[in-house]
């Protein structure tokens, strides 16, 4: 087949291919419009700043890559480390590959619970926006363990129990069942139906989150909140009161290996 032909049997290939972003089926062209802006939200910013900078060839982890936004900017930052941008569905690395074609082969299946890396291996490993969908969060805390250097970082992120806004709801939500609807039942968080993982089942607050980490030989390092009111009134409280903020940031260190029992 001439070269020609090939890119032509390619390009007909990829207006076929659909990609699914949030419960919505998209094309090639339109999953790259949709994605285009490619820009860090303050949560991810917070994250990076996090990120040690002072060994410019470490091997650094993305653990939960989605679509590359994060991976791309580590890999900017820092160009001569390694970097490893993983994911287990088949569906975000596909976007992922799409939307950064420059950066394609640092996209690999990565599962939480059995990471295909070897023992001690990982100077720097990001886990944002994952643990609080995961049924073994235990078990995906000892295997980051067992990948990590001893003195490795692990920088994780999650949705945090004392958020402003889901606290509200709640009580709105519980004033309704309780003055209205007494038969009305709870509420859920499954966002959309179509991908398996796209519901919280876990809700941290700081304290359980790094009792998690510490029993599994980790030691606090930092921590910080993404404090992005809308606003001025959201910005000011958030500014008084971080911990109502929606997200954690948490940077920790690992100091041994982790218990390889679960309790």
């Amino acid at each position: 087949m001439e070269p020609g032909q090939l890119f032509v049997e390619q390009s007909n290939q990829m207006k076929k291919e659909s990609y699914l972003i949030d419960g919505k089926s998209y094309t090639a062209a339109e999953t790259k419009k949709v994605l285009s802006a490619g820009s860090l939200g303050k949560r991810e910013q917070v994250a990076l700043s996090l990120v040690d900078n002072t060994d410019p060839n470490q091997t650094i982890v993305d653990l939960g890559c989605l679509y590359g936004f994060f991976s791309k900017k580590l890999k900017e930052k820092f160009p001569n480390s390694k970097i490893i941008a993983g994911d287990y569905l088949d569906e975000h690395l596909k976007i992922a590959r799409l939307i950064n074609p420059d950066i394609t082969p640092i996209f690999q299946e990565l599962n939480a619970y059995k990471l295909d890396l070897e023992d001690s291996s990982i100077d720097t490993l990001t886990f944002q926006e994952v643990i609080e969908h995961l049924e073994g969060a235990a078990t995906a805390i000892k295997e980051i363990n067992r990948v990590l250097k001893v003195g490795g970082i692990l920088i994780l992120s999650t949705p945090t129990a004392y958020y402003w806004r889901d606290m509200w709801q709640a009580i709105k939500y519980e004033l309704l069942r309780k003055y209205f609807k007494k038969n009305l039942p709870l509420s859920d968080s499954i966002y959309f139906q179509e991908h398996e993982w796209n519901r919280h089942i876990y809700c941290w607050t700081p304290s359980t989150l790094y009792t998690l980490l510490k029993v599994n030989g980790f030691e606090y390092v930092a921590h910080d909140y993404c404090q992005d009111g809308q606003s001025f009134f959201e910005k000011l409280v958030l500014k008084i009161f971080p911990f109502l903020s929606p997200t954690i940031i948490i940077k920790v260190k690992k100091t041994s290996s982790a218990p390889s029992k679960l309790v």
